[in-house]
């Protein structure tokens, strides 16, 4: 018993003397220039002591004996810095990486929208551009900014670009919800990124990959876009920013609208009133218009005018042209205008950032304006001994947009067409001039002569006298907890209130055109002669609201912790909860008056005679309605990565999702979507031996993400109208049927991606290769036609694609010229694997490169989504320039046959209507304060149809394509010319052949210069304001340059038609104090 106490007593003391020998080495790792804690930096000890990671705040903490010791601190894109250190240490360290001059785009800390986390400590594919590279281009809109900078992300440029503006990796889904998911400060965004302040965001970051997205579950399957926008340093003094530019853009030109020439469009309607054409419109009951050509030649043979009159004015018609008059009235310059300053800073305890903004565009098109005001406040508190963290954040915008002038586009003539070519807007003292439109000016003097109102359309008169007004309010509420538990262990709460409120109105002002005829077309007299109007006298006011909030609330923890200097664990779990709301209302209101706010009734129930023809009986506009609808999203979610020696990775991602708007068993309201990924530093092995390139690492990953079509649910859905107008009564139809299994749409998705840096960071990149399979995707089946429908919505499609992705940068020169080259490259390939129905032929010839109205799409299995298909072309006919297809192999002339027979195997497919293969060329020259940027994009692997001549419209006197002059006319003329001849008569399935004929389509393939951007960096003086500046930039941009190459050798631009991209310059400064 003795020895064994003598035993316990020396194990006592020795524990007791290791314990006081044993001390703890702390420090903080921070960037030098802006003082940001660099997360994620690797803190090495010798002599084989091991290593640790800095934490969020840069902070790290080692448990060491006495003694000497040599730190190596390190970081992708710094450099790595070496000090001497002596343990116990007086103080905390303070330690100060320095950036290498790498010029790279990604930042070495990316964002999950749920987390930052190292680049080396990720798996998944991710692409973040910098505060630099996002302030580079020149633009109210956020989402400009990606443009031609973002590897793997292209703008759609052909078809219904309101609905599907930009896609990243392509496209996953059938369906009209194709867009990414926008994060911005960790939650999802339902509102507009128009309404975002460019200047307020520090950091973009596109997750590409199911390791990379996977967090956000079943709204991520279209990628996503986590934006982060600027918050204060602690204990850093106030920091005032000061942003200003204005950017001119070039007016609107209506001379590169592909139009018949005025001397054909008047010749044409001479030929067709010789033929008799016009006969029955001058005998038609209703009334309707006649140009003044043809009002003209009327009153000659009518014995109203004399030839030589007659003469005399259609030989002023040919000088006139209307564009003229557009381009010199209704066209501008547009001039966008942008401010905005901010101020930054903090203490030890707290750090803050208050931003406010103004944008003013004066519109293109005269006397339309749009302004925003912005207003961003976020405080981030640490207390308790940075123990508890209180973040609060409010963001807001208010903007208005005023359309006072609907441009060329509200010019018309008929309902079925475009204003005559020689009207005249003006005359030669600019006084405005009425043009004809509607009805015949006989039948207008007549209404008018008998108590009407003035029936004369005054284009110019008509700017600012039916304005339409749009307001946005749309502002959010963060707020956010965090507390260390233990060490490495912290819990998080986080809340955001969003709201958007916006309105619309339009006030047709009683002497408006508009108005009048409204209030015209329903008058009528009683059998006593008196003028009864059953629309009142007075203005016409449509308004429109929708009122949008959500509730969004997240609890999570996080771990990060070491074994043994080696083994790295990071893991977070939580969950979270969504509650979306929205409200919708319309009205019209009749016999306004806008001084006192009153209103008249009008009867909605009954029928009225028309003025212009008394048979048609038609009831008054009625646009009242309300809507109301509730979204439901909770989820539970966790991803953690293993890590070993900074060498081996794994991470893995899993979420469960679930919402009311899916299937009515528990298991289809609720989808698992997961992703595992593996990280290889091969850099790190001790085979390696490439001094050429120090960092080499190879990432794989796999999973599933997941889309939601919020437009269908597993319940019965009907639309309810107010009124049939048939049986007067209202009527409901029915939507979709019930469908108890419909699920969300999962996108399973392979990446594998190779990161590389060579020796003092001269070449530096990221190769990657992906495969994504969209499963359970939303289409269509066939339904029994006695339901009442013939097709079923439900997930019974598939799709896949594959590609790849290439970023490289490059330092060229880094001595006092300095050359950085950044160079984007991206390749896809997609199809549609199952689809269950069949496109009609004709759809898929003249909307499958774009999808129909109302976001329809027609699919072709084997084939990209949107393709360009055609009717084979067999060139025109030597003798009479007609138009031939193949038929059995044969040119052939038989347009009902060669369209009405043509199926899918006989048409051509061209190949896709997006780019295939895309990217730029970014190279950047810098000597001492003067900085040279210049970007080339490119497009490849696409096709285009062009648009020409439709016989159809020109012989019913409604004018034609510019191709009109370039057609056939003489025999040999087919050696020059595509373009056929006139037909004698009207032929619609000869014009329909040739519309979807493959002589039209085009190789879309091109590279232009897409921008350049000067700027000059003022030194820093000794004294005066300069010496207080950390930053005082002046810059010059020039956006939408030209192009450089295309392969057509039309006048076409594969991206925007004949309406060719306007060229911008602006100017602006940046400064910090």
């Amino acid at each position: 018993m003795r020895t064994l106490r003598y035993l316990l007593i020396g194990l006592m003391v020795f524990v007791f003397q290791t314990l006081q020998a044993q001390e703890f080495l702390q420090g903080t790792v921070l960037e030098k220039d802006s003082g940001i804690p660099m997360a994620g930096a690797l803190v090495l000890i010798t002599p084989d002591v091991g290593s640790t990671v800095a934490d969020e705040e840069g902070e790290f903490r080692m448990e060491l004996e006495a003694g000497s010791y040599e730190l190596r601190i390190s970081f992708m894109g710094y450099k790595t810095l070496t000090s001497k250190v002596t343990v116990p240490v007086g103080e905390e360290l303070l330690l100060e990486l320095e950036p290498m001059e790498m010029g790279l785009d990604e930042v070495e800390v990316v964002s999950t929208g749920y987390q930052e986390i190292p680049k080396d400590r990720a798996s998944g594919s991710f692409v973040t551009l910098d505060e630099e590279l996002i302030d580079r281009r020149v633009s109210t809109n956020l989402v400009d900014r990606l443009e031609d900078v973002t590897s793997g992300l292209i703008f759609n440029r052909a078809g219904d670009q309101t609905r599907d503006p930009i896609s990243i990796r392509g496209r996953s889904t059938l369906g009209v919800f194709s867009q990414p998911l926008i994060v911005i400060d960790n939650f999802p965004y339902d509102g507009s990124l128009d309404d975002i302040n460019p200047n307020d965001v520090e950091s973009i970051t596109v997750l590409r990959d199911a390791a990379a997205a996977s967090i956000w579950g079943a709204r991520a399957g279209n990628g996503v876009i986590v934006i982060t926008t600027k918050l204060g340093k602690r204990n850093q003094e106030m920091k005032v920013s000061l942003t200003a530019n204005s950017n001119w853009i070039q007016k609107p030109d209506p001379f590169l609208s592909p139009v018949m020439g005025i001397n054909e469009f008047i010749t044409i309607e001479e030929q067709l009133f010789e033929s008799g054409y016009y006969n029955s419109t001058f005998s038609n009951p209703t009334r309707p218009a006649v140009t003044p050509v043809v009002e003209t030649l009327y009153q000659e043979r009518e014995g109203l005018i004399t030839a030589e009159e007659a003469d005399r004015r259609i030989a002023a018609y040919r000088s006139y042209d209307l564009r003229e008059d557009i381009q010199q009235y209704l066209y501008r310059p547009q001039l966008n205008q942008q401010y905005n300053i901010g101020l930054s800073g903090g203490s030890a305890s707290h750090s803050y950032m208050i931003s406010l903004g103004y944008d003013d565009q004066r519109l293109s098109e005269v006397g339309n304006s749009n302004n925003r005001f912005t207003l961003n406040v976020k405080n981030d508190f640490r207390l308790v001994n940075d123990k508890l963290g209180v973040q609060v954040g409010f963001y807001g915008a208010k903007s208005r947009e005023v359309d006072q002038n609907a441009g060329p586009g509200d010019l018309s003539f008929t309902s079925a067409q475009t204003m005559y070519p020689y009207a005249r807007l003006a005359d030669e003292n600019g006084n405005p001039l009425a043009v004809t439109n509607r009805f015949i000016n006989s039948f207008k003097q007549e209404a008018e002569a008998a108590g009407l109102l003035d029936w004369d359309y005054v284009p110019l008169d008509e700017i600012g006298l039916s304005p339409t007004k749009d307001y946005l309010d749309d502002w959010r509420l963060n707020l956010g907890m965090d507390y260390a538990l233990l060490k490495g262990l912290k819990a998080k709460i986080l809340y955001q209130y969003w709201q958007m409120n916006s309105r619309s109105e339009t006030l047709y002002d009683q002497d408006s055109y508009y108005a009048r005829e409204e209030i015209n077309l329903f008058s009528e007299f009683d059998e006593n002669g008196n003028l009864i109007r059953n629309i009142p006298y007075g203005g016409i006011l449509q308004h429109s609201s929708r009122l949008s909030n959500s509730h969004s609330a997240r609890a999570m923890v996080e771990y990060a912790g070491d074994w043994g200097n080696k083994w790295e664990f990071n893991s977070l779990a939580g969950a979270e909860l969504k509650m979306l709301d929205f409200e919708t209302s319309s009205q019209r209101l009749y016999g306004y008056n806008a001084e006192t706010g009153s209103t008249q009734k009008v009867d909605y129930l009954s029928v009225f005679p028309q003025y212009n023809f008394p048979l048609i009986m038609s009831p008054v506009t009625h646009a009242d309605g309300v809507g109301a609808g509730a979204d439901r999203f909770y989820s539970l979610f966790a991803n953690a990565s293993l890590s070993y020696s900074n060498r081996y990775l794994l991470t893995l991602s899993a979420r469960k999702d679930a919402s009311n708007l899916f299937g009515v068993e528990a298991n289809q309201r609720a989808v698992p979507l997961w992703s595992a990924g593996l990280g290889w530093t091969l850099s790190e092995e001790d085979f390696y031996h490439w001094e050429g390139m120090p960092y080499l690492k190879l990432r794989v990953s796999y999973g599933f993400n997941g889309n939601v079509d919020r437009s269908l649910s597993a319940f019965t859905t009907a639309r309810i109208a107010t009124r049939n107008t048939l049986t007067n009564l209202p009527y409901a139809q029915i939507v979709n049927p019930p469908n108890r299994n419909l699920r969300w749409e999962r996108i399973k998705i392979t990446n594998v991606g190779l990161d590389m840096e060579s020796k003092n960071g001269r070449i530096s990149g990221t190769l990657e290769f992906y495969l994504k399979d969209g499963l359970d995707l939303i289409g269509q089946s066939p339904y029994p036609p006695s339901a009442g429908i013939l097709t079923f919505t439900g997930n019974n499609a598939s799709m896949r694609t594959t590609g790849y992705d290439l970023q490289l940068n490059t330092r060229n020169l880094t001595g006092g010229l300095k050359w950085n080259t950044a160079f984007l490259l991206s390749g896809l390939k997609e199809r549609v694997t199952d689809y269950e129905i069949e496109s009609p032929v004709a759809s898929i010839l003249d909307r499958g490169a774009s999808g129909g109205g109302g976001g329809v799409n027609y699919p072709v299995e084997g084939r990209p989504l949107f393709s360009f298909y055609s009717l084979p072309w067999a060139g025109l006919n030597p003798d009479t320039g007609a138009p031939r297809g193949l038929l059995d192999g044969e040119p052939s002339e038989d347009y009902r046959t060669l369209v009405n027979e043509a199926s899918l195997e006989s048409i051509v497919f061209h190949g896709p209507a997006r780019p295939t293969t895309f990217g730029s060329l970014r190279n950047t020259f810098s000597y001492k304060g003067v900085s040279l940027s210049a970007n080339i994009s490119y497009r490849f692997g696409y096709y285009f149809r062009r648009t020409s001549v439709q016989y159809s419209s020109i012989q019913m006197g409604r004018g034609g394509h510019s191709d009109y002059e370039l057609r056939w006319q003489n025999p040999g003329d087919e050696l020059v010319t595509q373009i056929p001849s006139q037909p004698a008569s009207i032929d619609n399935l000869r014009d329909t052949f040739y519309r979807n004929s493959s002589v039209l389509v085009e190789k879309g393939d091109h590279i232009r210069l897409q921008d350049v951007r000067l700027g000059y960096s003022i030194p820093k003086q000794g004294t005066g304001l300069f010496s207080k500046m950390e930053r005082a930039e002046l810059f010059l941009y020039a956006n939408n340059l030209g192009m450089i190459w295309k392969a057509t050798d039309t006048d076409w631009d594969p991206d925007f038609g004949r309406q060719i991209p306007r060229k911008s310059i602006a100017f602006g400064i940046q400064l910090d104090f």
